[in-house]
């Protein structure tokens, strides 16, 4: 029997696919040429599937299909504690003096300036770094010294000579390497410097000078080359991060996920006159109207690609933690091997393999293969390791559910890739998700009694201590930005320009500038606040005390809640300065709350004869309390309030009192800055905590009611309707 010829050409298998590049693998799936150099280029050439979540993701970006070339820097980055130094100096000078120019980037040296270079080009430009690098020598292997320099327009540290003449070298090296007739890039030849603040008011000058002359530049010993790269529609604009998500009413707004990136035009921020601007989206580069007050600025490097990093130092100092080392390039996961390193950290061990395997599983999805090759060092140190890079680039992406359902098939009809998109995630993301809690129906061995007027209902005699802990209703200022100028006449007389806003304020002995840093509620915000105590009347919770910031808003907010628990003129409000919010952020010291008497004279039932455990004169003493400070300022006053009473208590504060007076209560440690912030970003108006002393241990349970969730209203304009 005869046998069939051979084939001329052999059937594509999985090890000649292996070959392929990521480019060419895109191509096969089916997107355009110029459509996958871009998505490569802007996920900093880390593989197939990273780039076609991209596609997947950007899929409205009206961008999409121009030419535009990105614009790449490259940096010099110190790492270990001198890093850990300028992070911490750069929270205090943003917290104490506001936000200067320095807060828009990571802590660098700039050796080449901002250049442009097509999308095919990146690969080229990432690679060239490592080349460069090993070109140029010997690493270091001292402190780089740095000399301080302070004026009253910039703060900063200068490079010494030599060690100026080297940075130079390698980035005179790098300009050679890359340049061609597409590329023209030149090196920063003035100064080299690391700036610390510019662009501050002169106010804040001492105040930043003693900031700065407190770091300790002696331990500059590790560095690293970074090559990033930014979309060029943000050259122009601010970075803001969302925190807060909002769902389009209109075709033209854009619709909001937490964690995600805006820019938006500082005009556009600083002339708006309801609190709406235009941006664009870094996650799906699409642009619409959006809230500003549902973000928070943050530094423009944070929407930058990172594409390569280089180490530039020999380790002369230990690591904050480990040093293994993990690069991509080009779709390849480089790294170490485990057993060159006997002193990993554990934890950042599990948090690095996960990041291989990520990578490692995203190569074999389209039948690529890992390698390993020498040389770029990531580590923790590394502010823009490849760790955050993929949890901050990555997790968005693929969390896309609701984009790629709506998008999928349109993108498909597009370029018709054949692509399976796998979504993976990581319990390091450190994105934001406010998710309501599951309804579950009270059990009748999960009630408190509340007070009823003929006390009928008494405490079940097996019901443990409970404290509830309330963050305050929706605020004035936060819902309309700039609201004073607006809402007081040249007499300084209130009038109401929304109906979210309330009708009356109180008399108060500074007006209008004492409604600055003390806003009231909107109308919203009472009505969150009466839901919640209706909720806890129907759930039979009994409250036995209760304790208030001194903001207006929590006096507000608990007047409401306690409304809605038919408490009104039968409990007192005692106010407690200690529980007022971290005082970092009054440099200036507590705001002009509103006393006691005029509290009563607007029907606030405030208890006069309550003594507070922390005085307003001690708390103005603690205006440069660190964070640990604030945590334990909080914790000290709930525990001097639960060894002063019996039964149970209702404690109106802010966000952070959720967590700062829990924390330590329930044996846990203080957080740290950074994670204070993710965790305030959880807590919405009107969220509720409860802690149960349960066998004589105090535990977070579930609250006895629901929460509130509700969607952005934006606002009317009635002449919309007359526009032609």
């Amino acid at each position: 029997m005869a046998t069939l010829p051979p084939r001329k050409n052999l059937t594509p298998t999985r090890i000649s696919k292996q070959h392929l590049t990521p480019l060419q693998t895109l191509l096969q799936m089916g997107f355009q040429k110029h459509r996958a150099e871009k998505a490569l280029a802007s996920t900093g050439n880390r593989g197939v599937q990273i780039a076609s979540d991209w596609l997947l993701a950007h899929v409205n970006d009206n961008t999409l299909d121009e030419c535009t070339p990105r614009e790449y820097i490259l940096y010099a980055c110190p790492t270990g504690p001198f890093l850990q130094q300028l992070e911490e100096f750069w929270i205090k000078s943003r917290m104490m003096c506001g936000w200067n120019g320095a807060h828009n980037y990571v802590p660098h040296i700039t050796l080449v300036s901002f250049f442009k270079a097509p999308d095919e080009c990146s690969l080229q430009l990432s690679k060239a770094l490592k080349q460069v690098v090993d070109m140029t020598g010997a690493l270091l292997d001292r402190p780089i010294k740095l000399e301080l320099y302070v004026s009253q327009n910039f703060m900063g540290f200068f490079v010494a000579e030599d060690d100026a003449n080297y940075l130079k070298r390698l980035a005179l090296q790098y300009v050679k390497e890359v340049s061609n007739s597409t590329i023209s890039l030149e090196p920063h030849v003035k100064s080299l410097h690391l700036t610390l603040a510019y662009q501050f008011p002169q106010n804040q000058f001492n105040t930043l000078k003693s900031l700065v002359e407190s770091l300790d530049a002696s331990c500059a010993s590790n560095w690293e080359l970074r090559l990033y790269s930014r979309d060029p529609r943000l050259a122009t604009k601010q970075v803001h991060k969302v925190v807060y998500p909002h769902s389009p009413h209109e075709i033209d707004e854009l619709e909001l996920r937490i964690g995600d990136y805006i820019y938006l035009s500082s005009d556009a921020v600083d002339n708006s006159s309801d609190g709406w601007a235009e941006g664009i989206s870094w996650l799906t580069g699409s642009h619409g109207h959006l809230p500003v007050n549902y973000t928070e600025r943050t530094a423009e490097s944070d929407a930058w690609t990172l594409h390569r990093v280089v180490q530039l130092s020999k380790s002369i100092t230990p690591s904050l933690s480990s040093a293994e080392e993990i690069d991509i390039v080009d779709g390849h996961s480089i790294s170490t091997e485990a057993e060159d390193q006997p002193h990993r950290d554990s934890t950042h061990r599990w948090k690095m393999k996960n990041v291989y395997t990520f990578c490692q599983n995203a190569c074999n999805t389209v039948g690529l293969h890992t390698e390993l090759i020498e040389g770029t060092s990531f580590n923790e140190d590394s502010e823009q390791s490849v760790e955050k890079y993929l949890r901050k680039t990555l997790r968005p992406c693929l969390d896309l559910s609701s984009i790629n359902q709506h998008n999928q098939s349109n993108l498909q009809q597009q370029t018709t890739p054949l692509i399976e998109i796998t979504s993976m995630s990581s319990p390091n993301a450190n994105d934001i998700k406010v998710e309501p809690m599951p309804a579950t129906a009270p059990k009748s061995d999960d009630t408190l009694s509340q007070h009823s007027a003929d006390n009928s209902v008494s405490i079940s005699s097996n019901r443990n201590r409970r404290i509830y802990i309330m963050r305050h209703g929706e605020r004035v200022d936060f819902t309309f930005g700039t609201w004073i100028p607006y809402c007081f006449d040249e007499f300084n007389n209130y009038m109401r320009k929304d109906l979210n806003m309330p009708k009356t304020l109180p008399k108060r002995q500074y007006i209008p500038e004492g409604w600055q840093n003390d806003s009231p509620l909107t109308n919203i915000g009472l009505y969150q606040a009466r839901l919640i105590g209706d909720a806890l009347a129907e759930a039979r919770v009994q409250i036995d005390h209760v304790f208030c910031s001194p903001a207006y808003r929590c006096i507000q907010t608990c007047t409401s809640a306690l409304e809605g628990l038919k408490l009104i003129g039968k409990t007192h409000i005692k106010l407690e300065p200690g529980l007022f919010e971290w005082m970092a952020w009054y440099p200036e010291g507590v705001p002009d709350w509103l006393t006691k008497d005029e509290l009563t004279e607007a029907n606030f039932t405030i208890d006069h004869d309550y003594q507070p455990f922390m005085t307003i004169s001690t708390l103005n003493e603690a205006i440069k309390e660190t964070t640990e400070d604030f945590y334990t300022r909080n914790y000290q006053v709930l525990k001097k309030i639960i060894e002063n009473t019996i039964g149970n208590i209702f404690i109106v504060a802010h966000a952070t009192t959720l967590d700062t007076c829990t924390r330590q209560l329930i044996g846990e440690a203080p957080r740290n800055t950074n994670e204070l912030r993710q965790v305030i970003h959880k807590i919405p108006y009107c969220s509720l905590a409860n802690v149960e002393e349960i066998d004589g241990q105090w535990k977070l349970v579930e609250p006895d009611c629901l929460p509130v969730t509700h969607s952005k209203n934006p606002r009317f304009e009635w002449n919309a309707l007359t526009a032609t």
